[in-house]
């Protein structure tokens, strides 16, 4: 993962600043290929929803299983990028980003270009849940959004 151009669209709702700030860091990091699970509650909940590839889905509890499962999400990319389209706090504690995933397959330098939708919960500065949905409108629908 390299660093992209810096054009994210942070949209703030009703409730924290400090949720969309947190989430703005995280993906500030995972830019620069950083996966640091210091953002994360330790009994974070991570869900991988609709991804193309059944191997892809599922669900995954806890620090060290949540950073396996990115890890392994991300081995067969090379220079996978991963950039915040568009922040926004819907309230309660939770937040919706809508990101873009670029790169190229290792083994096939197939280019691969995608948009996800993510929704996140926070407690007190960390992520206790963490939804990825391959389809951004299912995303956006589950957030009472629409684009």
């Amino acid at each position: 993962m390299a660093p992209r151009g810096a054009q994210s669209l942070v949209t703030l709702g009703t409730m924290s600043e400090e949720n969309v700030e947190i989430l703005r860091r995280m993906y500030e990091r995972w830019a620069v290929g950083d996966l640091t699970p210091d953002f994360y509650d330790p009994g974070i909940e991570f869900l991988r929803i609709g991804a193309m590839t059944p191997d892809m889905e599922g669900s995954w509890k806890g620090r060290d299983e949540v950073l396996a499962a990115m890890r392994a999400y991300l081995r067969p990319f090379s220079d996978l990028r991963i950039e915040a389209q568009r922040i926004t706090d819907l309230g309660e504690d939770r937040v919706l980003v809508l990101s873009r995933q670029t790169g190229r397959g290792k083994q096939s330098l197939a280019p691969i270009e995608h948009e996800f939708g993510e929704l996140f919960t926070l407690r007190e500065g960390r992520i206790v849940r963490y939804e990825s949905y391959w389809d951004r409108a299912e995303a956006l629908k589950t957030a009472g959004l629409s684009e």
